[in-house]
């Protein structure tokens, strides 16, 4: 079942399809926010989108309920047996007959799946994040080897399920599901998210937001945008802080995002007296704002598929620091767009940061090579197309498997 979205082939336009896009939640988080993306810029005429949230809402329910997107809230919970979550969608399967099942994270694709071989009804996974590999488990004590195992179990058994469709966000995703998974490689095909690059722009009040977030005198200012869980890594960006300060007394590093690391993070500023050089700031729905003010944007993950909101400061055109690993390595042109630094080591990012803001010319020469390079490979609407075409392709198959 070999699919290239660059072949138009079977992609070409024909009956407006149905696609059942069911998620978690409707709530802030990577995969939502690019479905929410995803179905703003979708063309209305080649399918219909309807959105299924198995364990509840969220922020971006209300936007797609705005957009004309049929949403179903199933508000099971976060701990909601699978069983019970596969009988609930099951009725709305029947309910919106759709041409196509599209599953984003472990418990809608399990899920889907299921229901997908029990109503005959062609499955669409994505694979977003390079799940299962030893850098799952970094820092993380609550993901315990026979969890990992059981999880993986379902999530390998269902992938053989027949019906079974998968698209990964980068290349670095593919290998890591197939050595996973054991998914057959020609049966993933790649397309990497995007975004919206004129809405990631700079902007001319750059300096009267900095007034406004009270950052006026504060050089450099460093920003990260992430949820506080372990896999973001934060820590090191608080600990790298101790050393940026030393060199520039001003500096300040700003966090946005909400989760459960909130209070250790609080714990690590004060115990290394840097109070008034991080500020957590929440979650923010102004992060374009935020970005159009920040110096240099750090994201010093453990593991990512693809890193949402690198792309996003890229597009904006900061200067950025990562961490050097596959998926990263892949977004950034292998480094010659951002920084990048070994993982979880305080003192490399520190370092990368100081030598970003000594060199503020050199800096803005990379955020610029960035930002091109962002326009060019990653604009949401060359991606909007390529995943029509696969849905296309897929009932297309369908069809043929079920005449056959």
């Amino acid at each position: 079942m070999s699919v290239s979205h660059d072949d138009p082939g079977e992609g070409r336009p024909g009956r407006q399809l149905t696609v059942l896009h069911v998620v978690d939640t409707l709530d802030t988080g990577g995969a939502e926010h690019q479905l929410a993306v995803f179905l703003r810029w979708a063309r209305k005429d080649a399918c219909q989108h309807v959105v299924c949230a198995l364990a509840g809402g969220g922020r971006f329910e209300e936007e797609l309920v705005r957009g004309g997107v049929p949403v179903y809230n199933l508000r099971g919970g976060p701990r909601a047996r699978l069983l019970a979550s596969a009988v609930r969608l099951a009725r709305v399967v029947d309910a919106v007959r759709p041409d196509v099942i599209h599953a984003t994270l472990y418990r809608p694709g399990v899920t889907a799946r299921v229901v997908g071989r029990w109503k005959g009804i062609p499955v669409l996974t994505s694979l977003v994040n390079t799940t299962y590999e030893p850098a799952w488990r970094l820092d993380n004590p609550r993901l315990t080897p026979w969890k990992i195992r059981v999880v993986q179990g379902i999530d390998r058994a269902t992938a053989r399920l027949r019906g079974t469709w998968y698209v990964a966000i980068t290349e670095s995703v593919k290998t890591s599901a197939v050595r996973q998974l054991g998914i057959p490689p020609e049966r993933i095909v790649v397309i990497p998210r995007g975004v919206v690059p004129e809405e990631w722009g700079d902007a001319d009040d750059a300096g009267r937001v900095r007034q406004e977030l009270g950052w006026a005198g504060r050089y450099p200012v460093v920003l990260n945008v992430g949820r506080l869980v372990p896999q973001k890594g934060q820590q090191y960006l608080v600990r790298a802080m101790a050393a940026v300060v030393e060199r520039f007394p001003h500096a300040l590093a700003v966090v946005v995002g909400a989760g459960r690391l909130r209070g250790l993070l609080e714990a690590l500023i004060r115990e290394l007296r840097l109070e008034d050089h991080v500020r957590l700031m929440g979650q923010r729905v102004d992060v374009a704002r935020l970005l159009q003010a920040a110096d240099i944007f750090a994201f010093p993950s453990l593991f990512e598929g693809l890193g949402n909101a690198l792309l996003e400061a890229m597009a904006s055109g900061r200067p950025c620091v990562c961490s050097d690993i596959p998926p990263l390595r892949e977004v950034t042109d292998d480094g010659r767009v951002a920084v990048l630094v070994a993982p979880r080591t305080p003192a490399a990012l520190a370092a990368a940061v100081i030598r970003l803001a000594e060199e503020p010319a050199a800096a803005r020469d990379l955020g610029e090579h960035a930002r091109a390079w962002v326009r060019a490979r990653y604009d949401v609407r060359q991606a909007a197309a390529a995943v029509e075409a696969l849905y296309r392709r897929i009932a297309v198959h369908a069809g043929r498997a079920r005449a056959g």
